[in-house]
């Protein structure tokens, strides 16, 4: 529990020892609100300076030349008037959003409320990270993470919560993965098919849609940008096009399963 009583996650009980909070920082959250009312300010500067043309466009050029001499300044209000409020709006709905990771758990702080999850009510943890490019050149990484319940609720773990969602969102998955493995292990060893989004395994294969592999036909199973692979020789990989790790849930379990039945490289 946390003994800070001004703190969101005050009233949490049951999720063990507090390790750490998730939080977008307040300087970036007056960033947002300074850069959104920048915008909207631009917005009436900008219809002035749309007059202004207009007027003198008129008297020098003639009434024909006037739309295309407003035409700049009016998109750009437009554009400013977009642009501002959707980032204030953006900013006003996620000011409070926040996450606490605790020992049995994690803690959800947005404008719906506080929300908890033990481990042990995890039913998947799917994880979603994309690198961008642009004309070759790395322009940044977004983080999701999607928690959903036994019960069915869902609520997901961005890069709203700060540069540091990244670890947020591995120790989720861990968290869940260390609690919930025992009891897919089990379900395995008594024969069960465990399915884990598109793909799935028991103890003699490995499974996509009316695809299928036995374990001892598997040389390697290589995950590299997202995409499963899978050699079934020395040479050749053979890439299951329609499984990528976004679309796996609990994916660590997955993974400590099947590098327990084959090679993962």
């Amino acid at each position: 529990m946390i003994n800070n009583p001004d703190s969101p996650f005050s009233s949490v009980i049951g999720l063990g020892a507090f390790k750490a909070e998730y939080a977008k920082g307040n300087r970036g959250r007056w960033f947002s609100v300074v850069f959104g009312v920048a915008c909207l300010l631009a917005v009436p500067a900008l219809l002035l300076v749309a007059a202004y043309v207009g007027y003198t466009t008129l008297n020098d050029s003639g009434l024909y030349r006037v739309t295309g001499a407003v035409a700049l300044p009016l998109v750009g209000a437009l554009a400013a008037l977009v642009i501002g409020a959707a980032v204030l709006y953006n900013t006003w709905s996620n000011w409070g959003l926040a996450a606490a990771l605790y020992e049995n758990g994690v803690a959800y702080q947005s404008r719906k409320g506080l929300q908890q999850v033990a481990w042990s009510d995890v039913a998947g943890v799917w994880q979603r990270v994309t690198k961008h490019y642009t004309n070759g050149v790395y322009t940044g990484t977004t983080h999701t993470y999607t928690i959903q319940t036994n019960n069915g609720e869902k609520f997901v773990l961005d890069d709203r919560l700060g540069k540091t969602v990244e670890e947020l969102g591995n120790a989720v998955q861990r968290g869940a993965a260390n609690t919930l493995f025992p009891r897919f292990w089990q379900a395995l060893q008594n024969g069960q098919r465990l399915t884990f989004g598109p793909l799935a395994l028991d103890r003699e294969k490995l499974y996509s849609g009316k695809k299928e592999l036995r374990w001892n036909e598997i040389k390697a199973v290589k995950i590299n940008k997202g995409v499963i692979s899978i050699r079934k020789d020395d040479k050749s990989w053979f890439s299951w096009s329609t499984a990528s790790v976004p679309q796996i849930p609990n994916f660590f379990i997955f993974y400590e399963l099947v590098g327990r039945f084959s090679n993962i490289e």
